[in-house]
């Protein structure tokens, strides 16, 4: 962990992901979570700025709560600063995003797209500094192929997995993962962190998880 003119940094994960959540306990961080409120994503052509501009949405809406909150305390000590790790991560393919499906009829259409094709799993990671407002951003990309999936195959996983939370209807890290032929890049931004951009960012602010 770092220590910089004597504080203590830790970890504040803007992201309601349970995913996300875990893989930073993997990654045996101190960390805690909170989540982003009233925050407006934004959807561009360009899916690379789309998760750029929505991964510093989520960092700066909570380092505003901080700021807020370290006023109310009338400048008592906020622990020793924070780096606010903001994600975003969006699945696409044919020009287009799919989102989180809106029913289980649009999670099969989903399903049906991607099956037994290449899709691009691209997240924006921004970490900021809760002291000095510096913030770095970075992207991953990583190509996905799914197996040819016969109706009922896309049936028995719709009828285990739950869904309508995951962008693009699956998750790598549960029954989706049975979807997937191959994986090119990183696996962990399949499940929306991206762990070497992620650490390759932290060091930015001298802080080294392995040294």
């Amino acid at each position: 962990m770092l220590e910089e003119e004597g504080l203590r940094k830790k970890i504040i994960l803007a992201s309601a992901s349970p995913r996300r959540r875990d893989i930073l306990k993997l990654l045996k961080l101190d960390f805690e979570v909170i989540e982003p409120k009233n925050c407006e994503e934004r959807q561009f052509k360009n899916p690379y700025r789309t998760v750029i501009q929505n991964s510093i949405i989520k960092a700066k809406n909570v380092y505003n709560y901080i700021k807020e909150y370290s006023l109310e305390k009338q400048g008592q000590d906020n622990r020793g600063g924070f780096l606010i790790a903001g994600f975003d991560t969006v699945i696409y393919i044919d020009k287009k995003y799919l989102g989180k499906p809106a029913s289980i009829e649009q999670a099969i259409e989903f399903i049906n797209i991607l099956s037994g094709r290449v899709h691009a799993v691209i997240s924006g990671v921004c970490v900021l500094d809760s002291i000095s407002g510096r913030y770095f951003c970075d992207t991953e990309l990583t190509k996905v192929k799914f197996r040819k999936l016969a109706p009922d195959q896309i049936k028995a996983y719709i009828d285990k997995e739950d869904v309508l939370d995951k962008a693009g209807a699956y998750n790598i890290f549960g029954f989706g993962s049975l979807l997937v032929e191959k994986i090119n890049g990183c696996f962990y931004n399949v499940a929306g962190l991206p762990v070497v951009k992620f650490t390759d960012l932290l060091k930015k602010f001298k802080f080294n998880i392995i040294g």
